[in-house]
């Protein structure tokens, strides 16, 4: 069951679309609560094992994921929790938003728009990690999209060292796509699209909130979560990069993009319900004249959830999709895609925290810490073909990895759930829980009049109100770096180099 109605559920959405954009994209979100789609009916393997601890830990308690309230109100999640994985490095700087990638020895931090007014460091932070244990700031960026907030969008193409995004804003925004030349020093990244060599840029996006690379860099495709726009950017020549293709798919509510190797096949994650849409993208990637673009298939299985991204990888040549839900406790599910036009849900992750048994628990426990509990995010694989290990951001459960050598019965062997950063509210404008949305009530006491963002966050500021911060938010896809490092970033905690211990990885 679950621990909260649709209908405040669709409140939610109305009132955060309302703070955002016109009322007609509020139409928008309410026509897409009322639709319908059936969800998954499999039964299928449900709580992974928790880890085992080894030495130097400093473990959670008894409920695999959870932060307690006593912990919260005594202190005690201040110390963070850790099990086989250690901090050695920190960057913090005014906290961070939901994406910030990373590549070779540099890290990227964008900030939250809320925080606008009274952020000292404006823009994406690039933070220079050549000395694990002492990340610095490099410098910042402060081009359109990077300036107003990137949401969920910033992304790095590997192949071409290339760093993107599109303003999100709030929730949403219009008009622009940035990117930026990483090749010749990722610490100082050259603006591309800028005109006459100012931040300034003609616009060539419509609405965006999410987005991600084609795996060889020539497209960068921008989903504008509502009203199902999705758009298509050429950046062939980055220099002057513009629409391609944009166009309104199936789902009224859209939201993280993920694409084959071959760019021809796209995975839409999808709002209300949650779940997939397998899209044939490959008039794009060809560049074919007045292209179109076509369903394969989809898959659901909740109608009162919201599917982040959707991670494709291979076992044996046998393909999967890896795809992470950032509401109602749903966790992480596997898909098996051997029959793209009817994916099928193989196995289903959650934390012990996030069963319905739970449900109390988890209400009590996060209660004025914002919109979102023990959720799960951004993932990423240790390697797309045959991954031995998976990490995610699960919010206020912190960094999760898990030993996937057998996909459908993955196992944890780590995690670092970083200090409570309660009491710093002021400190941290760059991110979104303590900068805006840690003010927002749970959604279980939503009500019609909720108001959220940059005024909330200045009323407090004024008034000199703490938000809870009573666990962090970790938001943002951890990145394995080899022998032995996960690299992530957590909104309160910012920039993190973490180190596994006790021999878990790499898995043997």
């Amino acid at each position: 069951m679950s621990e909260f109605s649709r209908e405040k559920q669709c409140i939610h959405l109305a009132a955060v679309l309302t703070s955002a954009v016109a009322a007609s994209t509020t139409a928008l979100a309410l026509t897409a609560c009322g639709s319908s789609v059936a969800p998954f009916g499999g039964n299928v393997p449900s709580q992974v094992a928790p880890a085992v601890c080894g030495a130097n830990s400093l473990p959670e308690g008894s409920v695999q994921g959870e932060v307690p309230l006593s912990d919260r109100t005594g202190g005690r999640s201040k110390q963070g929790y850790r099990c086989n994985l250690e901090l050695i490095g920190q960057y913090q700087g005014e906290g961070a938003s939901w994406v910030d990638p990373s590549t070779g020895n540099c890290a990227y931090m964008a900030t939250s728009f809320y925080g606008t007014l009274a952020k000292k460091s404006p823009g994406v932070q690039v933070v220079d990690v050549s000395n694990t244990a002492r990340p610095v700031l490099s410098t910042t960026l402060t081009s359109p999209a990077m300036l107003v907030g990137p949401w969920e969008s910033l992304k790095v193409n590997e192949p071409r060292q290339l760093l993107g995004a599109v303003a999100g804003g709030p929730l949403v925004a219009a008009g622009f796509f940035d990117v930026y030349d990483l090749s010749a020093d990722c610490t100082h990244p050259q603006h591309l699209n800028g005109l006459a060599g100012q931040a300034l840029e003609l616009p060539d996006d419509l609405l965006g909130h999410e987005g991600n690379w084609s795996p060889d860099g020539r497209t960068y495709w921008s989903s504008g979560l509502i009203g199902g726009s999705l758009t298509a950017i050429d950046v062939s020549n980055p220099q002057s990069s513009a629409i391609v293709w944009t166009g309104i798919e199936s789902f009224p509510v859209n939201h993280g993009v993920e694409l084959s190797d071959d760019g021809n096949t796209l995975y839409l994650a999808t709002v209300f319900p949650g779940g997939v849409l397998i899209l044939d993208v490959s008039d794009i990637q060809q560049r074919k004249a007045s292209p179109t673009v076509r369903t394969i298939g989809s898959v659901s299985w909740d109608n009162e959830s919201v599917a982040q991204h959707a991670i494709p990888v291979s076992y044996n040549g046998k393909p999967y999709l890896i795809a992470a839900d950032e509401f109602n406790a749903e966790g992480v599910h596997i898909i098996d895609i051997s029959n793209p036009a009817a994916p099928v849900v193989a196995a289903h992750l959650q934390l012990q925290i996030q069963l319905p048994q739970y449900a109390a628990a988890r209400a009590a426990d996060t209660a004025g810490d914002g919109l979102f509990g023990y959720e799960a995010h951004y993932c990423a694989v240790d390697r797309a073909t045959n991954p031995t290990a998976l990490a995610c951001a699960f919010f206020e459960s912190g960094i999760r990895v898990f030993d996937v050598t057998d996909l459908l019965n993955p196992r944890e062997i780590a995690y670092f759930n970083p200090p409570a950063q309660t009491g710093r509210f002021l400190q941290l404008p760059g991110s979104e829980h303590a900068a805006g949305l840690a003010l927002v009530p749970a959604v279980s006491n939503l009500s019609g009049d909720v108001l959220i963002g940059a005024g909330d966050y200045a009323l407090n500021l004024l008034q000199g109100n703490d938000a809870n911060l009573s666990a962090d938010w970790c938001s943002s896809p951890p990145r394995f770096v080899a022998p032995d490092q996960l690299w992530v970033t957590c909104q309160d905690n910012g920039f993190m180099v973490l180190r596994f211990t006790n021999g878990v990885y790499p898995i043997q």
